[in-house]
C-alpha cells in the first residue's frame, strides 16, 4: 500500500504556478499566529475612547441643563416668567402645590394650568442674555 502511495506521488504531475501547495500544519501557515492590527486591546480602547467622546459630547451636557432646570423648578415663585415645553410664554400666579400644577397668565385675563414637569424656561429672557454671551 505504501509503495503504492510513493508510485502515485512520483506519477503526479508536477507543481506549476496555479498549483497552491497548503501545509498540513496549521502552525506552518504563514501569517496564522499574527495578530490583526484591529484586534484584540487596540479594539477596546478605540471603544472606550469612542464612549469617552459620545459622554462628554452628548450626556454631560445635557445632565447639567436639567440639573440647572430642575433647581429652577424648586426655586419657582409667583411673577416668574415661563416658557412651556409646548412654547407657551406666560408668567406664574399662582402655585396648586398639591397636585403639582402652576398657574399661569398668558394674556389679559386668561390662565392656565400647567403641570411642573411642563416648564422648560424660568425667567427665559436670562437664559437668552447667557446664550448671546457664550
Amino acid at each position: 500500500m505504501k509503495e503504492n502511495f510513493e508510485y502515485l506521488l512520483t506519477q503526479a504531475a508536477p507543481a506549476t504556478a496555479a498549483t497552491v501547495e497548503t501545509p498540513s500544519d496549521p502552525e506552518n501557515v504563514p501569517g496564522a499566529t499574527e495578530q490583526s492590527p484591529f484586534g484584540g486591546s487596540t479594539m477596546m480602547l478605540f471603544t472606550l475612547a469612542f464612549m469617552a467622546v459620545i459622554y462628554f459630547v452628548m450626556l454631560r451636557p445635557h445632565t447639567k441643563k436639567e440639573k440647572v432646570r430642575q433647581n429652577a423648578l424648586k426655586t419657582i415663585t409667583k411673577g416668574d416668567k415661563v416658557v412651556t415645553r409646548g412654547g407657551i410664554w406666560g408668567t406664574v400666579v399662582g402655585e396648586k402645590e398639591e397636585k403639582g400644577l402652576l398657574v399661569l397668565k398668558i394674556a389679559e385675563n386668561v390662565k392656565v394650568e400647567v403641570s411642573k414637569s411642563a416648564i422648560e424656561l424660568v425667567n427665559p429672557q436670562d437664559e437668552i442674555v447667557k446664550e448671546v454671551k457664550k
